[in-house]
């Protein structure tokens, strides 16, 4: 190897390997250093004892899809560890080939001061800085269950905010989104999720029977079909039993049009019957044949007058 080159003097000649490895410095400082520096590893490796500074791979893998769980994206998790996002894509979707075109293996060591800071990174979202972008799932999981309890998308957008238009964007594509938008979220989700929205008045009955009729339709989840609503992949309770809203039926009872499950249309019969309906106003408040009515409170069919009152 060609050493008569000469680094520029106010380097550190013999302090460090740069001269000699990266200058190709063949100064007698610098080669004498790297001479002492190959004995003491050999001696070190001999004993068992050299450390080379790197760390395995694999246990900063593993805690980075932890943290991809939790919604943060790749930039995320490089920003909160104060490395490059080149690096955090090279350990979990491995190293680009050469020519840039697809990517190989992961490396199987990287260095002790990088996997250190990688392993810091704790998968907490209210202390990523407010900008940087994270994956949109929680936020939408979280807007869906609230719908579920009749909470509407254009009520919700308000609280945060926001545009409908973006709220509809975010229910309907998996863009990512800043993190302060996905604390909000969860903020407001913490306080509303077992509280059903104001419905006194015939507006605002109107938009909460209009958004639970949405959820349905897009067969929305509950809070409580999810153990964590961030990092599920699948909802942790699957209901066996349709979910049933008593303030929907009580809606119906009052006269005002709202579209009732088949279980939640007997239970409003059944209902009804307790407060003494008559066979002709149960059918015109829930919008069926009176026949129905019968049928469901197993009751044989007679010819009597349309008024007659249901026993209780």
């Amino acid at each position: 190897m060609d050493r008569t080159k000469v680094c520029p003097p106010d380097h550190k000649h013999g302090i460090t390997p740069t001269c000699y490895r990266v200058h190709k410095c063949g100064c007698a400082g610098c080669r004498a250093a790297n001479t002492t520096r190959c004995y003491e590893r050999k001696k070190l490796i001999a004993y068992g004892r050299y450390d080379c500074g790197m760390s395995p791979t694999s246990p900063v893998k593993v805690h980075i899809g932890l943290l991809l769980r939790h919604g943060m994206t790749v930039k995320a998790i490089a920003a909160a560890a104060g490395v490059s996002a080149d690096t955090v894509r090279a350990i979990w979707f491995g190293s680009k080939n050469k020519g840039g075109r697809g990517r190989g293996a992961s490396p199987a060591r990287i260095h002790r001061s990088t996997a250190e800071k990688l392993l810091a990174v704790a998968p907490d979202l209210t202390s990523l800085p407010p900008a940087v972008k994270i994956s949109s799932r929680g936020m939408r999981r979280r807007i869906e269950a609230l719908g579920t309890l009749g909470w509407a998308q254009t009520r919700l957008a308000r609280m945060l905010g926001i545009s409908q238009s973006r709220m509809a964007r975010i229910l309907t594509s998996k863009t990512d989104i800043p993190a302060e938008l996905h604390n909000a979220a969860a903020a407001m989700y913490e306080q509303l999720w077992q509280v059903r929205p104001p419905h006194d008045t015939r507006y605002d009955r109107a938009v909460y029977t209009g958004a639970l009729e949405y959820a349905r339709a897009h067969r929305w989840l509950p809070p409580l079909a999810w153990d964590d609503i961030d990092t599920d992949d699948e909802p942790a309770v699957v209901e066996e039993q349709p979910v049933v809203d008593d303030v929907a039926i009580d809606l119906a009872l009052r006269g005002e049009r709202v579209r009732l499950t088949r279980e939640e249309r007997h239970l409003a019969i059944h209902l009804a019957r307790e407060r003494g309906y008559s066979l002709e106003e149960t059918a015109q408040l829930l919008d069926i044949t009176s026949r129905t009515v019968l049928r469901v409170l197993h009751v044989p069919e007679i010819t009597a007058a349309p008024d007659v009152r249901l026993a209780a």
